[in-house]
């Protein structure tokens, strides 16, 4: 049986960053966003998800995961585990 990309990024086989406050990262693939301490983004790119530019200057509570393919991730304040993908 084949491992499957989901099991690959659920258990983030590939590995993970964690990104704080002024942690700015381009060129980088990330498939999930979990959100370790609240959060405020102020750049954030994603190839498949439409409207990114609304989550820019909110803040994001501790707890959620936000999916997706980041390429680009600017964290103003707070913690992030980024899982590579």
């Amino acid at each position: 049986m084949s491992k499957s990309r989901n099991n690959a990024l659920e258990f983030s086989t590939v590995g993970s960053e964690v990104l704080e406050s002024t942690d700015a990262v381009t060129g980088k693939r990330y498939g999930a966003l979990q959100i370790i301490n609240d959060t405020i983004f102020s750049a954030l790119t994603a190839g498949n998800v439409a409207d990114t530019s609304k989550l820019i200057g909110q803040t994001i509570p501790a707890g959620m995961v936000i999916y997706g393919e980041f390429s680009a991730v600017t964290v103003s304040s707070g913690l992030v585990m980024a899982h590579k993908y």
